[in-house]
């Protein structure tokens, strides 16, 4: 654990040689990672943390803060802590925020491996107007029920990543943890929606990135995650086959097979 004036940050290491971070989404936690983490602790150093206001990491994003910036924040502890360069591998809200970290710090990165970041904001500038308005029309939805009291309205966001019908396929003590977690995710879409990147800064990530999506994801996901790759100067795109935005949770194996590739490939 990360003790700070802001709150502690969640942190976990396990294991010897070059570091992982893992950095987790919205509703998720270090411990998501377990069956990606845990076997690739073996042969790498793997550091797990999550993000404001979920797992051991306490919110820290005031009303009057810079959210992104508090975000960024976190990582960088962590990255203080592991006093290493490191591999970051991160997972939607997280990834997102992994972008930002790289375009406005320059952290000492070794790779970037971004499981379906949520770069909605690359669908405008790259001539992507309708899925936006896919995108902003759910989060509206999304929004506006929240606002209003209802206790389900999380499950416009769980549809939208998983298939319609995704929340009600889960069992109530997932559903209502999920709906615990509304505020904080409510949060995380502002975060993400007040930070706007022109595509040419992604020029400025120069290390070696994996881009990975789901075949089964929708259009916005994975036409904005295209064109991620296609404006990052080291990235390569790849496709999960079967998995949606939940492959931490589906597709493990998979998932630490192309990261260990990834990681341990020629960086020049």
């Amino acid at each position: 654990m990360i003790t700070q004036a802001q709150g502690t940050v969640e942190y976990q290491e396990s294991g010897d040689g070059q570091a992982i971070v893992f950095v987790p989404g919205s509703f998720s936690a270090g411990s998501s990672w377990r069956n990606i983490s845990t076997p690739l602790s073996e042969r790498y150093r793997t550091i797990t943390t999550s993000l404001s206001g979920y797992g051991k990491t306490q919110e820290r994003r005031g009303p009057e803060g810079i959210h992104l910036e508090d975000e960024m924040n976190v990582l960088e502890a962590v990255l203080d802590r592991a006093a290493a360069p490191v591999h970051m591998v991160a997972h939607s809200f997280g990834a997102w925020v992994a972008i930002a970290l790289a375009i406005r710090r320059a952290p000492r990165l070794l790779s970037l491996t971004l499981l379906e970041p949520t770069a909605f904001n690359l669908l405008e500038p790259g001539g992507e107007s309708a899925l936006s308005q896919e995108v902003h029309a759910m989060t509206d939805l999304y929004m506006t029920e929240w606002n209003k009291g209802h206790p389900q309205a999380v499950r416009h966001v769980i549809d939208f990543y998983g298939g319609a019908g995704t929340f009600d396929s889960y069992p109530p003590a997932v559903q209502e943890k999920l709906m615990s977690q509304t505020a904080t995710n409510v949060l995380d879409w502002k975060t993400g929606y007040a930070t706007s990147f022109k595509l040419a800064e992604l020029a400025a990530v120069t290390v070696p990135t994996l881009v990975i999506y789901g075949s089964a994801s929708n259009r916005a996901m994975q036409r904005s995650n295209q064109l991620l790759v296609d404006h990052l100067p080291r990235a390569r795109l790849m496709t999960l086959e079967g998995a949606n935005h939940f492959m931490i949770g589906t597709h493990a194996p998979e998932l630490t097979q192309a990261i260990e590739q990834h990681t341990s490939a020629p960086t020049g």
